[in-house]
């Protein structure tokens, strides 16, 4: 009701950017109905508008917004500039602008030092948004080889060679661990018995 009331006949434009809104009230799908065409293209200051109004009518200091978007080395920088409006609006809202906890992460080693998201950071400190920035490496051999023996339930002694070729190959990086030790159960290379 509340979305109905903020957006009013332009709660069609908030239903094109946002598809799945309908599914929180059926009066919503019945005003957002209108179909679009290829030719219909909205531009990155009103896709910028209609997202701080929204997060200003679903967000409040007793019930934020938690965003997570991953991958952001492959955002250009007009979706960058959607979201820095967002996290920096101080207008109207409840008690002023919105109530939004973002969460970015990306993949320093894939982006150079003239990329779009070090830009973006640097907006976001010029206009005074609070934000902590983190850097995160790979699991060190030692507690790699913690982990495996963990999940193999066997002394971590017997399972130094396993993580040899598992940190060699994934240089600690958690996910490809997990992937790489994947491939080698679906290979068949890998398995646990209770008899060897």
């Amino acid at each position: 009701a509340n979305l109905l009331e903020a957006f009013g006949s332009d709660i069609s434009v908030l239903a094109r950017l946002l598809p799945n809104l309908s599914v929180i009230s059926p009066r919503l799908k019945k005003s957002a109905s209108y179909n679009y065409s290829d030719g219909d293209q909205m531009n990155v200051q009103s896709v910028g508008f209609v997202l701080r109004r929204f997060v200003r009518v679903v967000s409040s200091a007793s019930t934020p917004l938690m965003l997570f978007l991953d991958d952001l080395q492959w955002c250009d920088y007009s979706a960058l500039t959607v979201i820095e409006g967002i996290l920096a609006d101080k207008e109207g809202g409840n008690g002023g602008g919105s109530c939004l906890f973002f969460v970015g992460s990306y993949r320093s080693n894939e982006v150079k030092g003239d990329h779009s998201i070090y830009r973006f950071m640097d907006n976001l400190d010029r206009r005074n948004v609070l934000s902590t920035k983190l850097s995160l490496f790979g699991v060190n051999y030692n507690d790699l080889n913690t982990m495996i023996s963990d999940a193999m339930g066997l002394f971590p002694r017997l399972c130094s060679n396993l993580s040899d070729i598992v940190f060699q190959k994934t240089k600690g990086n958690p996910f490809f661990v997990l992937e790489f030790l994947r491939s080698l159960v679906d290979g068949n290379l890998l398995e646990y018995s209770v008899r060897k």
